[in-house]
């Protein structure tokens, strides 16, 4: 009975919360400027091995429509064994400009950002990945989100380029609960949700708070626990920019491995969130999900509990719905909800795997192996 008891009460604590982020979600309101507002900007771009998106991505910056005496593209080349870098110095547009992460310095993401932000000659810093591509007034908008706001951080939203298979179709709908309660967290400023390939922040904050000095040595995190310490020392002046011309569009992994070493390495920074609320959030999703999980692993011995397993999955599923189709319906991927419901077996044992993983083991990106 007791356990039965803890069951109902999780069940009826998610379904409460996702209820909440829908209806905080739909009374967001767009971001709309009037006018643009321009200001000297640097873009990061950490690179390694990217020499398949590297070009689409620089020439898609090269298109904004923004002031081109205003905006300059660093690259940083993290040790790469492919031709990124030679790529990038084709070149000749004065904005892009190629450093590299020597053999002597650290690698990996976070010390590619640091390098970019040093060298980076203007006071507002945006992030992004290699292999997304940007609508031409992305740029101006967050600017102008972060000019109008004041604020010193904005995150903007994130979506996965195309649809095809099952697995992208899958990645897609993950991603797009992720961004929606992104989107609600910080909006509201209930906890701090961000992605790097689509964030700014200001140079002096960065500074501030001593880069990432005290999270350099998690492999992940570069964005996430970068918020969290630029929340800390800068209250209430981190923003969200819900916009569709702020929409940045990226590469979903292109098969399951990738896409468990994805989901793993994205795992492995929850021990150092120092939020009560994301942690309390996080351990909520996961009993969630155990919850059917532990239901199916028992429907082995006894077919009785893969009735169970249905039943809370189909509550928690249609519960998620509406929330769901509100968050699609703003990336216009409401197309892909349909497959909603039939993915939920697959995602909550592979929420419940990520998790466990992500917490006792090492995960492979980029051709290393990191922690």
């Amino acid at each position: 009975m007791v356990v039965w008891i803890v069951i109902f009460f999780v069940l009826l604590m998610y379904t409460g919360v996702i209820f909440n982020a829908n209806r905080l979600f739909i009374r967001l309101k767009l971001f709309q400027p009037i006018q643009y507002l321009y200001a000297p900007v640097s873009i990061i771009i950490p690179a390694r091995n990217e020499e398949e998106n590297i070009g689409r991505c620089i020439d898609s910056l090269l298109m904004q429509e923004y002031p081109a005496g205003l905006m300059e593209i660093v690259v940083v080349d993290d040790q790469s064994d492919d031709g990124t870098a030679t790529i990038v110095e084709q070149y000749q547009d004065p904005r892009v400009k190629l450093i590299r992460i020597t053999a002597q310095e650290k690698c990996g993401k976070k010390s590619a950002v640091a390098k970019g932000i040093r060298t980076a000659n203007n006071e507002i810093i945006v992030t992004t990945d290699a292999d997304c591509s940007f609508q031409k007034n992305w740029l101006a908008t967050i600017v102008t989100c972060k000019m109008e706001r004041d604020a010193v951080m904005v995150a903007a939203p994130v979506a996965f380029r195309k649809e095809k298979l099952f697995l992208e179709i899958f990645q897609s709908l993950d991603f797009l609960s992720l961004q929606g309660i992104t989107a609600v967290a910080v909006s509201n400023k209930l906890f701090n949700m961000c992605n790097g390939a689509n964030l700014l922040y200001t140079k002096t904050a960065f500074e501030k708070v001593n880069g990432f000095e005290g999270i350099d040595q998690i492999a992940s995190g570069d964005d996430m626990l970068l918020m969290e310490k630029i929340d800390k020392v800068f209250p209430n002046q981190i923003s969200y920019c819900y916009a569709h011309a702020a929409i940045v569009e990226t590469d979903s992994a292109s098969g399951w491995k990738e896409f468990m070493q994805q989901r793993i390495r994205w795992a492995s920074k929850a021990r150092n969130y120092s939020s009560v609320s994301i942690r309390a959030m996080l351990l909520l999703v996961f009993l969630v999900n155990l919850i059917p999980a532990v239901f199916l692993c028992l429907s082995i011995i006894d077919l009785h509990y893969s009735k169970y397993a249905l039943l809370f999955l189909l509550i928690k599923a249609f519960g998620e719905l509406p929330f769901m189709l509100h968050v699609s319906m703003f990336f216009n991927k409401q197309r892909l909800i349909v497959w909603f419901i039939p993915s939920q077996i697959i995602h909550t044992f592979y929420t419940v795997f990520a998790a466990f993983f992500g917490l006792i083991t090492r995960y492979e990106w980029k051709g290393r192996t990191v922690k």
